[in-house]
């Protein structure tokens, strides 16, 4: 007769897993599920950093305002009237070109203003600048008369042929890049100028 504690346990059939077998199988797929998603939010996280990184990028690119540049470029004689007697009288009209250059990703609109033209600290002359825009990376050329009207300037014994002059003009305007992003800017001209009074000609603007 067989002993009982001898008889073992029929087999599970085949093809059936166990219940230890079933607990670990759904061990493994839940960390596998769970190391997909724990890779798939890192994925997610470094698609947001780089993307935020190309904003900031082209936001400090397009989106920054700088100061736009206004120059002298060019002085032509329109009428030239020089008496030297004790004094020094000058009676001048200068056709001259004035540059708004514009180097932002947005318009430039400028409101009319005056430049003058100095000698030593004294003003002996000027002209109207007129308002407009300049559109984004570009540069506006604007006609401008001036005239020098002045008496009785005194000059040094070595300083008799040339004459140096100053223009200034200080600019008010606004740089229009979005709506969002709108911002005042003064801009300023400082310009030397080389009259000879022997040959009656400027020599060409040098600006700061």
């Amino acid at each position: 007769m067989a002993d009982p504690e001898s008889q073992m346990s029929p087999l599970a059939p085949a093809g059936v897993k166990s219940d230890e077998q079933l607990l670990t199988t759904t061990a493994i797929f839940s960390k596998r599920k769970h190391q997909k998603s724990n890779k798939s939010l890192v994925y997610v996280l470094a698609a947001i950093v780089f993307l935020g990184t190309i904003f900031l990028i082209l936001a400090s690119i397009f989106l920054r305002v700088v100061n736009p540049k206004l120059r002298l470029s060019t002085v032509s004689i329109q009428n030239f009237q020089y008496e030297k007697t004790n004094s020094t009288s000058l009676n001048i009209t200068m056709f001259t070109e004035v540059t708004v250059n514009n180097q932002n990703f947005g318009r430039y609109v400028f409101e009319n203003c005056n430049a003058v033209v100095l000698y030593g600290n004294s003003t002996i002359g000027g002209g109207d600048i007129s308002g407009g825009r300049v559109g984004a990376k570009n540069t506006k050329s604007i006609s401008v008369i001036m005239q020098i009207r002045s008496v009785n300037l005194s000059f040094s014994s070595n300083s008799t042929e040339l004459m140096k002059i100053r223009s200034f003009a200080r600019m008010t305007g606004r740089v229009h890049v979005t709506k969002l992003v709108d911002r005042r800017k003064t801009i300023e001209m400082n310009c030397t100028i080389n009259l000879n009074l022997t040959s009656r000609s400027f020599m060409d603007p040098l600006c700061s």
